[in-house]
């Protein structure tokens, strides 16, 4: 080898790739430790970096550094020789808030986990830190809807006469059940059922005793079972069964004549993809999807229709398509921001 020689192409394009990943590595670990320290906890009042170190435990320039970085984040003030929460974390990032979003954050950890340990995921051999329970999961996304999504929802919702006239709803694979507790606030003459899995409606009925809510549950499994009786409304949100023929066939047979079938799910673009469209697809098949009814792209399911292919045959069932609305939002626990459909449609024959 001559050392003289160069090679023909410069290597600062790979150190960018790798530097700028590995920023976003720190970045993500500085605010998932915050949380799990509870910094944002303790500066809902202003505290100095000594007061700080000594209540963590942790040395002081640690911490120092810490600090001056969530800053430069702005996800912390500095008022002279004292640090405070800013807006934003104190809205999302405080445990008290009503709106915060810290479970959101940590859910993050798991997916951070299979990344980290690549070839195991690669393989099937799942990581063992990757497992998520019902509860866990549950609350992350009942946060994540609570910042924005689960409002601009519910303002569409109720902005139709047929819904405002309505006695019964179901919501289907609701989950933490926070839409029908907020429709039922809405509409104060509407009875709403949440259908899901046993173990998901232990987790509903928390979030129904706190809103002291009359919402009440129907266990089941929608790619099994009937929904049973009829309804005005049925209302669906990113359910696995959302773009599925069986599935709304069961909704067309569950509606009255005139009900409203509102179903807010994500349709993959006919595009080519992106390098961030890979990696969550690449994400989305970390689990031996052979063994669950996942699709092989990201938020997609065995049977799914495309959406032109979904409303066509929604027509075929007998419903009419009353508006399409685009629900733009990014979702903390399952990825970028995308841009998703909420379909109302309405039984006519």
């Amino acid at each position: 080898m001559n050392f003289k020689d160069r090679p023909n192409i410069s290597s600062e394009e790979l150190h960018d790739i790798v530097e700028n990943a590995l920023y976003g590595l720190k970045r993500f670990n500085l605010l998932k430790t915050s949380i799990e320290l509870e910094i944002f906890n303790n500066l809902n009042q202003k505290m100095t970096c000594k007061q700080i170190s000594e209540k963590l435990g942790i040395e002081h320039v640690l911490v120092y550094y810490l600090l001056e970085a969530l800053v430069k984040l702005g996800l912390l003030q500095k008022l002279g020789e004292f640090y405070k929460n800013t807006l934003i974390s104190e809205i999302y990032l405080n445990s008290e808030s009503e709106h915060n979003q810290n479970n959101c954050m940590l859910f993050l950890k798991n997916k951070a986990d299979l990344w980290n340990n690549l070839e195991y995921a690669l393989k099937r051999e799942l990581y063992p830190e990757s497992n998520v329970s019902y509860p866990f999961l549950i609350q992350a996304v009942a946060e994540d809807c609570l910042s924005g999504e689960l409002q601009d929802t519910v303002e569409i919702v109720t902005g139709y006469d047929e819904f405002i006239s309505s006695n019964t709803l179901l919501d289907l694979g609701g989950g933490h059940g926070l839409y029908s507790i907020a429709l039922s606030q809405m509409n104060p003459d509407l009875q709403c059922y949440v259908f899901d899995l046993p173990d998901v409606l232990e987790e509903t009925k928390k979030f129904i005793k706190k809103y002291d809510s009359s919402v009440q549950t129907i266990p089941g499994n929608f790619y099994t079972d009937n929904f049973g009786g009829t309804y005005d409304v049925i209302f669906s949100s990113y359910n696995p069964g959302g773009k599925n023929p069986e599935i709304a066939e069961k909704v067309y047979n569950s509606l009255n004549i005139s009900g409203l079938f509102i179903n807010k799910q994500y349709f993959l673009e006919k595009k080519e993809a992106t390098l961030e469209d890979d990696l969550d697809s690449l994400e989305w098949n970390f689990t031996n999807f052979d063994k669950t009814m996942n699709g092989k792209t990201r938020f997609s399911f065995k049977e799914d229709l495309s959406f032109e292919d979904y409303l066509r045959f929604l027509k075929q069932l007998g419903f009419t398509i009353i508006d399409i609305h685009n629900i733009n939002h990014f979702s903390s626990p399952f990825g970028p921001k995308a841009v998703n459909k909420l379909i109302v449609a309405k039984k006519i024959s």
